[in-house]
């Protein structure tokens, strides 16, 4: 008889849920090093469940022999995307869909968003430095979410805008809820949410088929592959994926804040530098704000044949769940990993060359597979951020808590990161 992974089934019916509800970063991180650090096994919303971590580990999890995503996720969460967009498809209906997607982040398509995200970033920095303190992390969403709708939907700043980042945020606070669907529930809340979004997002692609233009759902409807409803599903896993960065610029800032020697740095770059192709170190930061911050717990997939891992063998049929914090600290194969230390990525050093999955924070593999297809306008939009803030701004944060709600996706400091901004002495020309 094969052996099971370590761990338990907890309580009847229940299992692990309400553990993994309420940290589900602290609950993988806590079990996988009570059981060796590579998997151990749960009972997570009536599902069978193996948690994996590790660069070895991600390349088993992308194996699409292996490993499927139709009905990897459980219920609650796939009803929040609202029907089957990437991340629950495979095959060549995921080869084909991801083909047209990946039009919106061509490197013409990204070139072509970059005056625009710089444009609304530098507005954000003129309003904030008005407002005296403010809390930074909502903030950081409004831009988030108000650059992703100018740069892929092509949707100006206003109160359909505004709509969109507070039903995003509602929405995103439902994935780690209870799957609870009772009036005034996290989870309820969130369904009401995704349906407001939805609507916005297929009237916005029945815009786009009558008049285009050089917007990202353009490029994905220019071929007509897609139709209006698996365009509108692909916008809002688009929008949670470009949504969430705001967790990513927050880290930055935050690190930044406790580094004074990266930040002098890096702030020396920026201000003598003319184009991001020249700022190496900026690009050794992002990558280690990358490396550390927290945005979601796992990535979803389901074993389609019972698969071995060290000696345990996960049944077929079972949640696959890959870990992307623990494969990029205790459990991964960085030196040191809990220092904050972006010399990690330098040509000397390459600890992120160490394994062909040993960086992997939107996921592993091709463009093609699995892997977000955002990962270059994520980039892009920290570059803007952190090289904006840099070259013409400081900042103070005054004393605050900066214990981070580990109930929510992405975790948020519990004060906002309550900030005030105001302008640097010199402003250095914007790169190019």
């Amino acid at each position: 008889m094969t052996a099971l992974p370590p761990g338990r089934d907890g309580l009847p019916l229940l299992g692990e849920t309400l553990d993994f509800a309420k940290n589900p970063f602290g609950f993988i991180e806590k079990r996988l090093g009570a059981h060796g650090g590579r998997i151990f096994r749960s009972n997570v919303l009536g599902r069978k469940t193996a948690v994996i971590a590790g660069a070895d580990e991600a390349g088993r999890f992308i194996d699409s022999s292996a490993v499927m995503r139709e009905g990897s996720m459980p219920p609650h969460v796939q009803e929040l995307f609202g029907g089957r967009s990437l991340p629950l498809l495979d095959g060549e209906v995921h080869a084909v869909r991801k083909r047209e997607v990946l039009k919106a982040f061509s490197r013409e398509a990204l070139a072509s968003y970059l005056p625009l995200i710089e444009k609304i970033t530098e507005d954000y920095f003129g309003q904030w430095i008005k407002a005296g303190e403010i809390g930074w992390i909502d903030e950081l969403k409004q831009l988030s979410i108000e650059i992703i709708c100018a740069a892929i939907i092509g949707m100006p700043r206003g109160n359909e805008t505004d709509q969109l980042c507070r039903d995003y945020i509602i929405l995103t606070n439902g994935f780690a809820a209870l799957p609870i669907n009772l009036p005034g529930t996290r989870y309820r809340k969130a369904l009401q949410a995704r349906d407001r979004i939805l609507d916005t997002l297929r009237r916005a692609v029945v815009q786009r088929r009558r008049t285009p233009t050089g917007d990202g759902l353009s490029r994905v409807l220019e071929s007509g592959v897609l139709s209006d409803e698996e365009a509108a599903l692909e916008l809002h896993h688009i929008v949670i994926a470009g949504f969430i960065i705001w967790a990513e610029l927050a880290s930055m800032v935050h690190q930044l804040t406790l580094h004074p020697d990266v930040r002098e740095r890096l702030t020396k770059e920026v201000q003598s530098s003319t184009s991001y192709s020249s700022m190496p170190y900026l690009m050794q930061v992002i990558n280690e704000v990358k490396r550390i911050c927290p945005i979601v717990p796992v990535v979803f997939g389901k074993a389609k044949e019972p698969m071995s891992f060290n000696g345990v063998t996960v049944p077929a049929g079972w949640m696959l769940l890959f870990a992307l914090m623990p494969s990029h600290g205790t459990h991964g194969v960085y030196t040191n990993p809990e220092r904050f230390d972006p010399d990690r990525f330098s040509p000397e050093r390459a600890e992120d060359k160490r394994h062909e999955h040993a960086f992997v924070p939107q996921g592993a593999g091709p463009a093609t597979g699995h892997r977000c297809p955002g990962l270059d306008l994520a980039t892009f939009m920290m570059a803007v951020f952190t090289a904006v803030l840099l070259r013409g701004y400081t900042w103070e944060l005054p004393p605050q808590n900066f214990e981070m709600d580990w109930s929510k996706t992405p975790p948020e400091m519990k004060d906002g990161l309550r900030a005030t901004i105001t302008p640097a002495h010199k402003t250095a020309e914007a790169p190019r």
